[in-house]
């Protein structure tokens, strides 16, 4: 079935406007933070779950945990995408749009955006689309040289403190190794998951499914999942390939630790 190229249109422009109200109204960086700690959470509560079933050593427990809690990122976009557009419901309604393009099919005549007031003003404000990904590129790396300097200055402890003849447990080089992976690991996850983009675009496709209704334009649409997915797999594969050379770096160099709190606690302690 073909689609007339207005349809294409006034889809691209209501996702604009709805990315705009979204930016302008909700606060999506505090949004993105909270399922950034339920994510944390549902981590820490799964390792504690794997530890209490037996998996003692950390690479497996990794193993096993960071795709799980992916899918549990993914079902959090959703919940989160449903939240913020239930809570304007009308705004977002699209049953007028979509009526609006059907005619528009037909005689060709503009359609008329929900965003926009009856004398003709919109609301689609040009500075709401500004771009967070520095924002989050500068929490990563902050992050990543508050760790950098945390290993030197533990490494420059180790070392000011090493008698002649002394023998160092924990040898530099793994501690220096496991602060490495650890901030990369929080850098890939910043920078590639937790994203006020990848919420933006749970939220249209969300947005665009419910207003589509039964058009048959709706099934040329990946939807939300899909679009998720693709934004994301790269930085899950980054987090989970990082995550399980921390698991073997920790079970190799500090057998002893039990977590990663465990581990770092007994980093401190060896200096």
């Amino acid at each position: 079935m073909s689609v007339n190229p207005s349809i294409y249109r006034s889809e691209r422009r209501w996702m604009q406007l709805t990315r705009e109200k979204l930016r302008r109204e909700r606060f999506l960086r505090c949004h993105v933070a909270l399922i950034a700690v339920c994510t944390l959470a549902a981590l820490l509560l799964g390792g504690a779950l794997l530890r209490w079933a037996g998996v003692e050593a950390l690479a497996w427990r990794y193993a096993l945990l960071l795709p799980m809690t992916y899918l549990v990122y993914l079902g959090l976009l959703r919940l989160w995408a449903s939240y913020l557009l239930h809570r304007d419901k009308d705004s977002y309604d699209g049953a007028d749009i979509a009526a609006d393009m059907l005619l528009q099919s037909q005689d060709g005549c503009a359609p008329r955006s929900a965003f926009e007031s009856g004398g003709g003003g919109d609301f689609g404000g040009g500075g709401a689309s500004a771009d967070f990904s520095a924002d989050f590129k500068d929490v990563a790396a902050d992050s990543a040289g508050e760790f950098a300097s945390g290993a030197a200055k533990l490494g420059g402890e180790v070392l000011g403190g090493l008698d002649e003849g002394a023998v160092v447990v924990v040898p530099l080089a793994a501690m220096l190794a496991i602060f490495a992976l650890l901030a990369g690991l929080l850098s890939a996850a910043v920078l590639m998951l937790f994203g006020v983009e990848v919420l933006l675009l749970v939220c249209v496709e969300v947005a665009l499914s419910a207003w589509m209704g039964g058009l048959a334009y709706r099934q040329q649409r990946e939807g939300w999942l899909g679009r998720a997915f693709s934004h994301t797999w790269r930085g899950a594969l980054a987090v989970m390939l990082l995550g399980l050379a921390l698991g073997a770096a920790i079970d190799h160099f500090l057998p002893a630790a039990d977590s990663l709190p465990q581990a770092l606690t007994i980093l401190r302690g060896k200096t």
